[in-house]
């Protein structure tokens, strides 16, 4: 699929700004750039195909009432369409985003389309510096790259991924304005970009979970650049483009059937301090993790700052919740904290699970209807989900068929729900069925890549309802969306499921997880740096999958592997990252709910 989003043949060396001045035409429907009220205006419309709209509907208000680079947009019969509003530096621009000042967008949208691929968010151009223009592909093959950079920082889309393509490759993840991020840097070879045809870099920031789409609030721009320059993704150079956009794709074939509706009803682009509209926007985003576990207070509460304000931040916790710490914009673990705002922040309440604390975590386990349940039915497989006593039915059970059927392309899943890093569990739940037969059981992220991080496979059912208990820690990143799945692919007998419960586990409940091994105690598992490789040898704790992991100190995934093991064979893999910088690694294998860590120093 190519997806293009560019100005092609509309790219002009040298573009710059048109005078700040209204144009008589306020509706385009053909391919084209202009400044309309302060805000520079682009519609791409892909060969021209079918019809396309968009009505500038932007003003250069002040106060609370201006919507700053705002439009219309519609489009029919179309293959790839782009509408966008903000701000071009053009191809003759020699500041770089850090020279620029703080740039933040503030905006809203609604809008409507079923097409196969469909982004709502900030789009833009940059350049890498000489000396960081990329030699090699992601994939680790040599290729010669231009110095353009085709950025986004997505905020709402549809069900396909941008970065799903083999030649992406994962560059950590942030947590940005209270949304987490995948980063993520892809390859575009032979595609069109600001000139001519070539090779280049797209940087990517996607939300990690769907539940974290939104239509509206304030991204900020500079965050979003600043951590991808912590993640290695270098965008040094000049600053060719911020915009927000509206953007569709929906060409089989070459065939153009893409159609939807669209506004941008709020769009104020601020860049260093002050914005076309006036007033100024540094932002201080408070937010409490997990959400369930409490709330920030901030004193003053306003939406934007002024440079140098002071802003004193309380964490209230919950009821069965302590607070723990500060992280990110804010550091240390008294409850009340000052923060001073030279830039826009975000701040982060981090709070744990108080002593008894019983909450049920999992919602409607005792199904009183099928609420926040769903069956999911993939690769062929079918089955009927009904409720009835207390008890969830799964009957009519057809085995999933095909290349890619599994066990899990047939299961009982709820998502959102939340796993704290380094807290331990308790899951719970009864099962029966039809006649002898065995399922599994998975807690996972919920979108792609969807990391598994518990499992428990061939779990032995009967015709006589039996109790399970299984006990974990949550060792990956927090996940607020995390879910619960049960699968059923593996046999065809009917299941019951009843009283699931997912709690905390709080005081030195042991679990049958090893973390590190203490003082004087031997582990199996070994490893090794060299040139950017870390080899790792270890003896296989279990049966079934082992996940192995390399992670930075920070606990961000630079890659997976994963591999059917024997308990008690020995294996080794190695992780070929790409260049990494020199310093502390941590590899984690595992096995459901055993798993072994070690530290690595990767050499100069």
């Amino acid at each position: 699929m190519c997806i293009k989003k560019i100005l092609r043949n509309l790219c002009v060396a040298g573009l710059v700004f048109l005078p700040a001045m209204a144009v008589a035409q306020t509706t385009w429907t053909s391919s084209k750039i202009e400044r309309y009220n302060g805000y520079d205006y682009e519609l791409w419309n892909q060969d021209n195909k079918g019809t396309v709209s968009m009505k500038l509907t932007g003003d250069n208000g002040t106060g609370a009432n201006a919507k700053g680079g705002t439009f219309d947009a519609q489009w029919s019969n179309t293959c790839n369409v782009l509408f966008r509003s903000g701000r071009k530096w053009g191809t003759n621009s020699t500041q770089s985003h850090t020279d620029i000042g703080q740039i933040t967008v503030d905006f809203a949208a609604t809008w409507s389309s079923s097409d196969d691929v469909r982004y709502l968010g900030l789009y833009g151009w940059a350049y890498f510096k000489q000396d960081k223009i990329p030699t090699k592909r992601e994939n680790g093959s040599s290729a010669s790259f231009s110095n353009q950079i085709e950025w986004y920082i997505i905020q709402d889309r549809g069900s396909y991924n941008p970065t799903s393509s083999s030649d992406c490759k994962a560059y950590g993840d942030a947590t940005i304005d209270g949304i987490a991020y995948d980063f993520k840097v892809c390859d575009r070879i032979g595609q069109p970009m600001l000139t001519g045809n070539g090779n280049f870099k797209q940087f990517f920031s996607v939300p990690k979970s769907t539940g974290s789409h939104r239509r509206s609030g304030v991204i900020d721009v500079s965050a979003h650049f600043k951590a991808w320059h912590s993640a290695n993704m270098y965008m040094d150079g000049p600053l060719y483009e911020v915009a927000m956009k509206i953007e569709s794709y929906k060409c089989n074939n070459n065939q153009a059937q893409g159609s939807g509706s669209g506004s941008v009803t709020k769009n104020i682009l601020t860049i260093g301090g002050t914005s076309p509209g006036g007033g100024n926007n540094i932002t201080l985003t408070a937010t409490a993790s997990p959400t369930t576990g409490g709330s920030v207070d901030k004193n003053p509460d306003k939406t934007s700052y002024t440079l140098n304000d002071k802003v004193k931040l309380t964490a209230r916790p919950s009821s069965g919740y302590t607070f723990d710490h500060w992280s990110g914009g804010a550091t240390g673990t008294k409850d009340t904290v000052t923060v001073t705002m030279n830039e826009s922040k975000t701040v982060t309440a981090v709070f744990t699970p108080a002593s008894g604390n019983t909450t049920n975590l999992i919602k409607n386990g005792t199904f009183t209807s099928k609420d926040e349940w769903t069956l999911n039915t993939w690769q062929n497989s079918a089955g009927t989900f009904a409720v009835s006593g207390g008890e969830a039915r799964i009957t009519g059970i057809t085995r999933p068929s095909g290349a890619d059927a599994a066990n899990y392309s047939l299961q009982l899943v709820q998502a959102g729900i939340t796993l704290i890093q380094g807290q331990k569990y308790r899951l719970t739940f009864d099962a029966s069925a039809a006649s002898a037969r065995t399922i599994d059981l998975v807690m996972q992220m919920d979108d792609d890549p969807w990391t598994t991080y518990y499992s428990k496979d061939d779990i032995s059912l009967t015709t006589a309802w039996q109790p399970f208990t299984y006990n974990f820690e949550m060792t990956d990143p927090t996940d607020e969306n995390a879910r619960i799945a049960f699968n059923f692919g593996g046999a065809t007998p009917n299941v019951n499921i009843k009283n699931v419960s997912l709690v905390y586990i709080t005081g030195s409940t042991a679990v049958n997880h090893r973390k590190l091994p203490a003082a004087g105690k031997v582990s199996s598992l070994r490893a090794t740096a060299q040139n950017s490789a870390v080899n790792v040898n270890f003896r296989a704790p279990a049966g079934g999958e082992t996940v192995l992991k390399l992670y930075t100190l920070k606990g961000d995934v630079i890659s997976t592997a994963r591999m059917r093991t024997v308990s008690g064979e020995s294996y080794s893999h190695t992780f070929t990252a790409g260049k990494l910088p020199n310093g502390f690694y941590i590899v984690s294998v595992r096995n459901g709910g055993t798993a072994e860590q070690a530290r690595v120093i990767m050499p100069k």
